[in-house]
């Protein structure tokens, strides 16, 4: 940590590794290190809201995104860089505060999650590196008495066109700076083509790696400032209790114990150092008023979902053509066929525990931490503390995994409040058996689809019956009313597939455990149950899954996709004796992509042979980091498949560790290919949350093909299965 007087050795090779060349990664985050590093460059100056550069020739991206592992701390910076022809080893990139300059400009709101940061800023920040390069341009034209349009940028120089570098007529961006901040901005600056990309379409080396592998990156819990204390938190193990009554005595004689202080549905324990804090609180003598909740279990849950799936309230959110209900389809088609699928509870389980350092005074309130819900935590934070919302800063660290957890402010309005209790900064941590008892789940889905098929098995029509908790609640509820959610109905409300007629019925179930987003949002579950159905349908027509699928298809994208994965998996070839090969296709975060899995069973162990995926995301702006998000989120997607699983007694979860809930291990990872088709940047998806999202249904539609046995519910541990 730096202090006024000392530079720490986590300075001193974070500072040495930026020196070395390659860009330059600044957090943001830490004033003292921020501005120790300053005094050794020249004065940045703004161009606009996301671009600075200084007279040394640093340019500095402000980003609004957080870096989770999903490699935006990469491509971010060289999208600005690519449109302002920068040097890329001279680039520098740092998280911007909150405000409204960063909000995600398709719903102007401020957060990292649902596969946006490319999404939304692609043509956002071209926008920004256009500007500024045309800005520096008209600079670097107007002192050499010249038209701009006989300069260009590249490598962090103006260069005058007719003579070039050779005969000296060129300028470093640091030496025009200042007179390009007084041009006037374009209001339409001219893009560059494709065919102009030197480091956009190419992998480029992971910027976050090497601090990473050096132990210099700064997640959360590097975090510390000085005079910072330290808090360990129990929160009532009922979803929805609250503190009874606590006895402070019973734990302040004990070693570097400070306080226990009250928090929202717990208490804290605050100690010099976290271990002490944390046995402290073991030895605290606490008890807890379990709610409304106490009687919640998974059998009672399944009744729950059960009743509301048999009931007749339900809200109509989509229809095509006659739009005819599953009950009202016999007699109207030739067969009618129906199935019920169901996905499981899960939990976010980052490995960074969820910790949030706090200071909260008269004056104001800063926190630090992995946030990838800077503007909601603000927002919290104002209202808990009665402050300004300018009075709460939000510092963001690097992020230990997020999966959209970090979304919610629980934590960080935890140690605030502490902060303020104790009067000086606080790192509030919770253990892994917190974490785990106080997630806020991925919701439990339940699915009914019918089809009406004509005689050759074609489907007419579907109707499709969801019943889902809430999954935006807690991160977006103006987008929640009484009986909609929107995430819920991902991957349902636009499908590829033509069938003429089509309806989608959901029930918003009110459950008294809490839930949120997770990675795949609704697009996970439903495409499960759309996908195992449509193969369900194609084997009932006696026809080729990957033909049944082409046939259906109306999108020239998703056809090629489909078409790529069926070429490079060798469907078309008979799979190896014993062993099937499933097929999924969707479309989610905008991504076009198809999984196909080869795999084989014997005696309940699943052995994967291989996958094959491809995506179309537009342009895939780094082709080695879209492939990273692809195979890590089809590992994650095994553990969904076959493993991870929440469940609930007694009010209580149950599963408090990895011990209980699973995930897929490194010894279980099967040979995984990833392949890119580019369709154009009109298009551009997201990766980071796809990966998953068809891998499961494939899995289930493999152990079919593989077994003649349908598995429609997870995880397939349920069923006795286990991967090899």
């Amino acid at each position: 940590m730096i202090s006024e007087t000392k530079v720490s050795r986590r300075f001193f090779l974070s500072a040495a590794a930026a020196a070395g060349g390659g860009l330059l990664i600044g957090s943001g985050l830490e004033p003292e290190l921020i501005g120790a590093l300053a005094q050794t460059q020249a004065k940045d100056i703004p161009l606009n809201a996301w671009l600075r550069i200084s007279a040394d020739d640093v340019v500095t991206l402000i980003s609004s995104q957080s870096e989770m592992g999903q490699g935006v701390m990469t491509t971010l910076p060289a999208v600005l860089a690519e449109e302002l022809g920068a040097d890329w080893s001279r680039v520098k990139i740092e998280f911007s505060p909150v405000a409204p300059a960063y909000a995600n400009p398709r719903i102007n709101w401020q957060f990292t999650g649902n596969s946006e940061s490319t999404t939304a800023f692609f043509e956002l920040l071209r926008q920004m590196g256009a500007s500024a390069r045309e800005m520096i341009v008209a600079a670097a034209a107007k002192r050499w008495g010249v038209k701009p349009e006989e300069c260009y940028t590249d490598n962090g120089k103006v260069i005058h066109r007719p003579l070039g570098q050779l005969a000296g007529r060129s300028l470093k961006f640091g030496d025009v700076a200042e007179d390009a901040a007084k041009v006037t901005p374009p209001t339409s600056p001219k893009i560059k083509a494709e065919s102009e990309w030197k480091l956009l379409g190419k992998p480029l080396p992971r910027v976050d790696l090497p601090s990473k592998l050096n132990g210099t990156a700064v997640f959360g819990m590097d975090f510390s400032l000085p005079g910072m204390v330290h808090a360990a938190v129990m929160q009532s193990p009922v979803h929805g209790g609250a503190v009874a009554s606590f006895d402070k005595s019973s734990v302040m004689g004990m070693p570097g114990v400070i306080d226990v202080v009250p928090v929202p549905n717990g208490v804290a324990v605050v100690a010099g150092q976290y271990w002490q804090a944390s046995q402290a609180l073991k030895s605290l003598k606490v008890t807890f008023d379990d709610g409304p909740n106490a009687q919640v279990s998974a059998n009672s849950l399944n009744a729950q979902y059960r009743a509301a799936l048999g009931g007749n309230v339900w809200k109509t959110v989509k229809t095509e053509g006659k739009a005819v209900s599953g009950e009202a389809m016999a007699g109207q088609f030739a067969e009618v066929f129906s199935q019920e699928y169901e996905s499981q509870f899960l939990a976010h389980a980052t490995m960074e525990p969820m910790n949030c350092t706090a200071h909260t005074t008269d004056d104001g309130c800063t926190v630090w931490g992995p946030l990838q819900g800077p503007q909601l935590t603000q927002i919290v934070l104002a209202s808990a503390l009665k402050l300004p919302p300018e009075k709460v800063t939000i510092k963001r660290t690097l992020l230990g995994g997020g999966f959209g957890r970090r979304l919610i402010a629980d934590l960080p309005l935890q140690a605030a409040l502490i902060s303020r209790a104790v009067g000086k900064p606080v790192k509030a941590v919770w253990s892994r058996e917190e974490d785990m008892r106080h997630g806020l789940y991925r919701p439990a889905t339940l699915h009914r689809i019918t089809a009406g098929l004509d005689k050759a098995g074609n489907p007419e029509a579907i109707a499709h019956k969801l019943v889902s908790p809430s999954i935006l609640q807690y991160v977006y509820a103006p987008a929640v009313t009484d009986d909609n959610d929107p995430s819920c109905l991902e991957g349902l409300m636009e499908t590829h597939y033509a069938i003429p007629h089509q309806r989608v019925d959901f029930k918003l179930l009110k459950v008294g455990v809490p839930t949120s987003v997770l990675r795949t949002t609704g697009y996970g579950p439903n495409i499960f149950a759309v996908e195992s159905f449509i193969d369900e349908l194609a084997h009932k027509a006696k026809t080729d899954p990957y033909q049944f699928r082409r046939r259906l298809l109306k999108d020239e994208r998703a056809i090629k996709v489909l078409d790529t994965v069926v070429e490079k998996s060798g469907w078309r070839r008979r799979a190896p004796k014993g062993a099937g090969r499933g097929l999924a296709i969707t479309e989610a975060f905008r991504t076009h992509i198809a999984h196909i899995v080869e795999l084989s069973v014997k005696n309940n162990i699943v052995k994967i042979h291989r996958i094959v995926c491809v995506i179309d995301c537009g342009v895939a702006l780094d082709p080695e980091i879209c492939k990273n998000s692809i195979e890590g989120g089809t590992v994650w997607g095994l553990g969904a498949a076959f493993k991870s699983n929440i469940s609930f007694k007694d009010g209580r979860t149950v599963e408090a560790n990895f011990n209980g809930f699973r995930i897929a291990q490194m010894d279980e990872t099967p040979p995984i290919e990833v392949h890119i088709v580019n369709s154009g940047t009109k298009g551009m998806g997201g990766t980071g949350e796809v990966g998953p999202v068809t891998l499961i249904p494939a899995v289930a539609n493999a152990l079919f093909a593989a077994t003649g046995k349908r598995y429609r519910s997870l995880p397939l541990s349920r069923h006795g299965l286990k991967l090899a």
